[in-house]
């Protein structure tokens, strides 16, 4: 695919594509009224990318809905079909999601029912200690047994087989194959994903019935399909197996398949590896290779993301086993966000209610995963990465905290944002499901468009051009495969090199053995080149299952000048002719750095684009505070700010050349983000940008406070009430819970009369905020000054102020936390009706309270 060029007008103003699009839960009773009219509501605050997500009853132990009509029947397509009529008349785009629920692939149930044959496989041990002289009949639906002495193998019985035990301490493996077709009530029947049967009937039973209803709107109003955390069992079992497994292999599997369970013997390790690769293999062609042909086929894109990315040693305990493998056969590669497996601050262990007990989970890990599917679309040359985010991240959710996760995945290469949730009904015991909600009975919601322009224009920003990285970091698949002693130090190492980067302003991606032994990834110039990307420099983490092929290749890009650095290099590691073995003292030598970070050098990330037009780099803050800093670019053409929030440009303040590179002083806030372009031919002329920094005046006393809309968690439903008589309170800067209650959620205007002399209104240009929680819409003398939904909180103001007495009207916004906290209307719902995620969301919360204007008030010069 061609890169995509970089147009002034598309940036200002981006096609729907762009825009961030809700999971739309369908989970209550659809009508086509409805249907309307949210969709008019989403349009008006710019979420113009909607989701549509059949949410059926299809747990009805724990998370019970009342969608109706039944999923996929014709009343369900009637009213799908009018829900994308009404999506293309208001010029939105409509991601068509595949299942009912989730996991992709099973028709909520319906495939495995109809198709019994076409039930999940899985490999099940059971385990004896037979007594001597004890006489077994091996079953004859197993694949095989085997008899132990201690750890030696004695001998191995086929199926069918008499066993008479002859000596004490034996034990005896029995390994079947499993066959799920009679899950548990709560949980439907999933097919084996490994047989290409079960995909093409699959495509049968669900996307060939959109595109009987809706076909005409593919390619257009429907851009693409989305497969939502397909999977397979850990240890995988399908029809055909064992045979296709000794020809592709090249030995038998069925003596071997107690090292699958087993074993940190190299021989066992080798199994392990082989029989991962077999199978990650089978199930990137058999699924999703048979989805991207149907989607090309009928004008679509291949779109997914597969659960669990987000841990380092994922691929061997979620069912997805080489992460690359899948992403190159999808179109738009994808990553999810739930959890708050990023939010800001430190990694921390939390405890949830869990049924009668307490379940634990570390939240706030920060991992680098989005770089996963970001290298392949790199490489790939594709220009889209999307991400589902804040899923499960609890109603205290802020827009700045938004803006913050939204930066720290698209530095990391995603460019496409769907969100979590737009909920159908909130009624009853809907209002504690899966948060946050968004929607209008949401107090932030009136802020999300702000929020949305941002992240459609720098989503089309980072879709422009190529990816400038010229660094590798070598990903050992199959040293995680392989399961041994050494898996744990394997991760760590590859999770210290990989963040050691990243705080370094040193980008990479993830090269992997299929990569580098692909024909068409060649060694050039000094570059390794795959693809699009040239990478000059490659680090390897602990590693010793690399294959001889990636060896060979790695020695070639070495002698042909490129770097090969090794790091936590253990005595087994491949010996790469021309490498370097180095330690991290010494590892800063060998990096080169996208951007020269002056201070603060450990929490500013840095993303850079080659466009047609120039240069495009995009540094982020992830510190919890305001970080200064001067970067220095190797640039000769003029800067250039590019602001997402509002399609303006500008000259950098306080820019300066020297010896072919710019040195720009940045201040970034908490979540701040700045974008910088070094252009070809510069087209207009731009005012300079300049940060107001000297305060002229402050404003301490004389507030008071009053509700002027309440939101509540009813009895039936959310409610939003309108406080028009409610009386104003004195009132200090700070938390206003002091004031107006714990749960109170929703908006307080805050009130000054203020004197200002006519010195400060002759130099005055900004009104500042300081800090608040956690959005703001500001009146001056009765003129507006704007909103803002993150720092700085901060206004133009020229023109507005007056010599003598002026009034400020601020109205601050917090979130549904208070109210989701507090509340007892929740109680009556039991947990299995409720569902599992309102005990999450509410542990979440607790720690989202804080509300109110907190100052200092200034007006700055």
């Amino acid at each position: 695919m061609k890169p995509k060029p970089f147009r002034r007008e598309a940036f200002c103003t981006p096609d729907a594509f762009y825009w961030p699009g809700y999971i739309w839960f369908w989970n209550d009773r659809i009508t086509a009224s409805k249907l309307r009219r949210q969709l008019r509501d989403m349009a008006k605050h710019k979420a113009l990318s909607v989701w549509p997500f059949a949410w059926p009853n299809f747990r009805p132990k724990t998370n019970p809905t009342s969608m109706s009509p039944e999923y996929l029947s014709r009343d369900f397509l009637k009213l799908y079909k009018q829900m994308i009529q009404e999506a293309n008349r208001l010029g939105m785009k409509a991601w068509l999601y595949d299942e009912g629920g989730w996991p992709s692939g099973g028709v909520c149930g319906k495939l495995v029912r109809k198709n019994p044959s076409l039930g999940q496989q899985s490999l099940r041990q059971e385990e004896l200690f037979p007594k001597s002289g004890e006489i077994i009949n091996v079953p004859s639906d197993c694949l095989g047994a085997f008899l132990y002495q201690g750890r030696s193998l004695v001998r191995r019985y086929k199926p069918s087989q008499r066993i008479r035990v002859a000596q004490k301490g034996t034990r005896l493996l029995i390994i079947k194959r499993h066959i799920d077709t009679n899950p548990s009530p709560n949980v439907n029947s999933y097919p084996d994903l490994l047989n290409p049967a079960t995909t093409r009937e699959f495509l049968r039973m669900t996307h060939e019935q959109y595109r009987k209803t809706v076909g005409k709107y593919f390619g257009d109003t429907i851009p693409l399909v989305f497969a939502d955390e397909p999977k397979v069992p850990g240890r995988p079992w399908t029809e055909g197996l064992a045979k296709d497994f000794k020809r592709t292999m090249g030995y038998d599997i069925l003596p071997h398949l107690p090292a699958i369970f087993e074993g940190d013997s190299q021989k066992d390790m080798q199994v392990r590896i082989d029989f991962a690769d077999w199978w990650s293999a089978r199930y990137a062609e058999a699924f999703f290779g048979q989805i991207q042909r149907w989607c090309h086929k009928n004008g679509l894109l291949s779109v997914a993301h597969l659960g669990g990315e987000d841990e380092t040693l994922g691929p061997t305990r979620y069912g997805f086993g080489h992460l690359f493998r899948l992403f190159r056969r999808l179109d738009i590669p994808g990553v999810d966000t739930i959890w708050r497996q990023i939010f800001p601050g430190k990694k921390t262990v939390m405890e949830f209610p869990s049924g009668n007990s307490t379940s634990r989970k570390t939240v706030n890990v920060n991992h680098y995963f989005p770089k996963f599917a970001s290298s392949v679309a790199h490489q790939q040359g594709k220009p889209w990465v999307v991400t589902e985010s804040f899923c499960v991240y609890g109603s205290g959710l802020t827009p700045a905290e938004i803006k913050w996760i939204t930066d720290f995945q698209y530095v990391r290469g995603t460019n496409l944002m769907t969100m979590g949730a737009y909920p159908l009904s909130t009624r009853d015991h809907y209002m504690g499901g899966q948060r946050p909600g968004f929607g209008p009975f949401n107090p932030i919601w009136k802020y999300m468009d702000l929020y949305h322009a941002y992240t459609a224009r720098l989503s089309y920003l980072l879709s422009r051009g190529t990816p400038d990285v010229q660094t590798a970091v070598y990903y050992p698949i199959r040293d995680i495969w392989a399961k041994g002693p050494e898996q744990k130090a394997v991760g760590k190492s590859l999770d210290r090199l990989a963040q050691y980067l990243l705080e370094r302003q040193t980008d990479y991606d993830f090269i992997d053995d299929d990569a580098l032994e692909d024909p068409s990834t060649r060694v050039t110039g000094g570059g390794l080149k795959i693809g699009p990307m040239t990478y000059h420099t490659i680090f390897l983490p602990q590693t010793r299952w690399m294959t001889k092929a990636t060896q060979r290749k790695l020695a070639a890009f070495a002698r042909a000048g490129g770097n090969v650095i090794c790091l936590d290099k253990p005595k087994e590691a491949p010996k790469i002719k021309g490498s370097i073995s180095t330690d991290y003292p010494r590892l800063e030598r060998y990096l080169k750095p996208t951007v020269e970070v002056s201070s603060s050098r450990r929490f500013v990330r840095v993303q850079k684009r080659n466009l047609s037009a120039g240069n495009l780099y995009f540094l982020t803050n992830e510190s919890e505070k305001q970080v200064r800093f001067t970067a220095r670019f190797d640039e000769d053409r003029s800067p250039v700010l590019l602001n997402p929030e509002t399609g303006e440009y500008s000259s950098p303040a306080g820019a300066r050349q020297a010896k072919g590179r710019w040195s720009i002083p940045i201040t970034l806030d908490f979540a701040g983000s700045v974008v910088v372009l070094f252009e070809k031919h510069p087209s207009q002329t731009m005012a300079v940008y300049k940060s107001a920094v000297k305060p002229l005046l402050e404003i301490t006393k004389g507030f008071t406070a009053r509700p002027v809309r309440e939101y509540r968690i009813g009895k039936r439903n959310f409610e939003v009430m309108e406080r028009p008589r409610a009386g104003k309170k004195a009132i200090r800067l700070g938390d206003w819970r002091t004031g107006m209650g714990l749960g109170f959620s929703g908006d307080v205007e805050y009130a000054v009369s203020f004197t200002c002399p006519k010195t400060v209104v002759a130099k005055a240009r900004f009104l500042d905020l300081g800090f608040l929680r956690c959005a703001c819409d500001v009146r001056l003398n009765g003129q507006s000054l704007g909103r803002r939904a993150w720092a700085p909180y901060r206004f133009p103001m020229a023109g507005l102020l007056r010599a003598g007495k002026n009034e400020l009207n601020i109205i601050v916004t917090n979130t549904l936390a208070n109210q989701f906290v507090t509340t007892k209307n929740l109680d009556r719902w039991p947990a299995n009706v409720i569902g599992p995620y309102h005990a999450i969301g509410k542990a979440f919360e607790k720690d989202s309270l804080t509300s109110g204007l907190f100052g200092p008030v200034r007006i700055l010069a």
